[in-house]
């Protein structure tokens, strides 16, 4: 049964399963917080478990510290007889409905739920089962695994980045003032990275070390693109790319080749063959072709000029990559040519 009793912020300690000293207060969160006390006083809600003669806290870690903060002695808490599961249970709703837009909130629950399910079972966990636990997961809505439970997109993010922590890729702090989506850009496109680089090593029989240092390019271009997001110098659409703009960038200028170039350049490739036969980008054209003859503002006549000014550019743009990537001290027999020649 749960019962409501004041408690001395000094009998108060932290959930067990929160890791203080790697994920500590979020400040902006605090702030806002003791504010709120300061003017409207300290909103119920924070629930506890008795653990000897102390209380651990299950849901409400910001409101307890601004508390302190703001020099309250005692404060009502909600206290409920809770399982270790019970407590991790609320960490991962706590972090995900007050710290949605701050990542490594949400990696803390996810490591915290790795430790928790290796302790109770002795053995190594599924992603899944985490997942489960801390109650993000998503249910197939259609195909033959209708119906069935998946990673939402905060458990994916974190399991991507857990898993490249874990091998030393990338650190907590790479990903720090980062909301869960962009974190999830960064880390899968990564994650999904190294593990194309891994299959090309195992078809190719390339030296593991020369896959490693090839990982390495992927786990910089990561973080510069982390650095992107903070600075805010690239959109949300644009940040997996970002991966691989940086990632290639470093590869380019690594002394030794690897097998990177290969990997980015079929992907280019065909992101370039299916951007210029697209038919969702006909579509597009032609629904504006449609509306071309009920456009009279001149906002909308300037985006149409604009359009046909872009248009026309393609070519010189596409020339002029041909140009630089085929050096002229290079004879390069072209598809058509060889094609002509049968």
């Amino acid at each position: 049964m749960s019962k409501i009793v004041n408690v001395s912020i000094r009998e108060i300690d932290p959930n067990p399963f929160r890791i203080m000293d790697k994920y500590p207060f979020v400040e902006r969160k605090l702030e806002a917080l003791r504010r709120s006390i300061e003017d409207v006083g300290l909103w119920e809600g924070v629930i506890a478990r008795e653990a000897k003669s102390k209380y651990e806290i299950a849901f409400g870690h910001h409101r307890v510290e601004a508390a302190r903060l703001n020099g309250l002695k005692e404060i009502p808490v909600i206290v409920r007889p809770l399982t270790d599961k019970q407590m991790l249970e609320f960490m991962g709703r706590e972090n995900l409905e007050d710290y949605n837009a701050d990542f490594l909130c949400m990696l803390e629950t996810w490591e915290a739920g790795v430790k928790f399910l290796a302790r109770a079972r002795d053995q190594t966990t599924q992603p899944l089962d985490i997942a489960k636990v801390l109650g993000w997961i998503s249910i197939r809505g259609e195909g033959r695994q209708a119906g069935e439970s998946t990673l939402n997109h905060t458990a994916r993010a974190c399991n991507a980045a857990h898993t490249l922590i874990l091998g030393g890729y990338l650190n907590r702090n790479d990903l720090r003032d980062m909301s869960v989506s962009a974190a999830q850009s960064i880390v899968e496109r990564a994650h999904s990275r190294m593990e194309q680089l891994e299959r090309i090593g195992r078809d190719t029989k390339r030296p593991a070390k020369e896959i490693e240092k090839a990982k390495t390019h992927i786990a910089k271009g990561a973080k510069a693109a982390a650095k992107d997001v903070r600075e805010g110098s690239t959109s949300a659409k644009e940040i997996s790319a970002r991966v691989d703009f940086h990632a290639f960038k470093y590869a380019k200028s690594d002394e030794k080749p690897t097998p990177l170039f290969a990997a980015f350049g079929k992907i280019l490739v065909a992101q370039i063959s299916k951007t210029l036969r697209s038919d969702n980008m006909a579509e597009k054209l032609a629904e504006v072709q449609k509306a071309i003859n009920m456009l009279t503002l001149e906002d909308d006549l300037a985006i149409v000029r604009q359009l046909d000014f872009e248009l026309g550019e393609l070519p010189r743009r596409s020339e002029a990559w041909r140009k630089k990537l085929i050096p002229t001290d290079k004879k390069v027999v072209r598809l058509l040519e060889v094609s002509n020649a049968k």
